[in-house]
């Protein structure tokens, strides 16, 4: 997002609209409201979880037999430009509803999906919308990066091999 300046006055907006001046808590009424920064969270498009393997224990009819494990990479998934046009782009707007209708239901899958999805899925993205809707109400995001510059290393999380370094900047609301 902080390479994306029209993408930040758009929660900031949004954050805006939802707390004005106050100075108070997030609540979970505050976040049902949110629905841009929702998008802003989705649209990330580095998965925490690197792949998930499964294994087929039934035949559905398609060229993969029963009893063979595979393995989901969500990374690659989340760049299909089926479902996704321009899947590098930082376009939050590609998850609200009415961008979302006819899309397969596991075209989006950052949990997994199914029976063995992430059971902490809801905290996760609860817990991170009230973290940036805490800092973001008060602060511009600054990147100190390019993306092109981070350097992905999977073990068990997907994350950047050296971190990301950022500037908050003071905002007054």
């Amino acid at each position: 997002m902080s390479g994306n300046p029209e993408v930040q006055r758009k929660v900031h907006q949004e954050l805006d609209e939802v707390f004005g001046v106050s100075d108070r808590h997030v609540t979970a009424e505050d976040l049902k409201k949110l629905r841009y920064l929702d998008c802003v969270v989705k649209e990330r498009i580095f998965p925490s979880v690197p792949l998930f393997a499964r294994s087929i224990c039934e035949d559905y009819g398609f060229k993969v037999p029963k009893g063979v494990n595979t393995v989901i990479i969500p990374y690659a998934l989340h760049r299909d430009t089926r479902y996704f046009p321009e899947p590098e782009e930082f376009r939050p707007e590609r998850f609200l509803p009415e961008n979302s209708v006819g899309r397969h239901p596991y075209a989006f899958i950052p949990f997994s999906a199914g029976p063995r999805n992430c059971i902490g899925q809801r905290f996760a993205m609860m817990e991170e919308k009230v973290i940036l809707a805490s800092v973001l109400r008060h602060f511009k995001v600054l990147a100190c990066q390019d993306r092109e510059d981070l350097q992905l290393q999977g073990d068990l999380i997907l994350r950047p091999e050296s971190g990301i370094w950022i500037q908050l900047q003071s905002r007054s609301i």
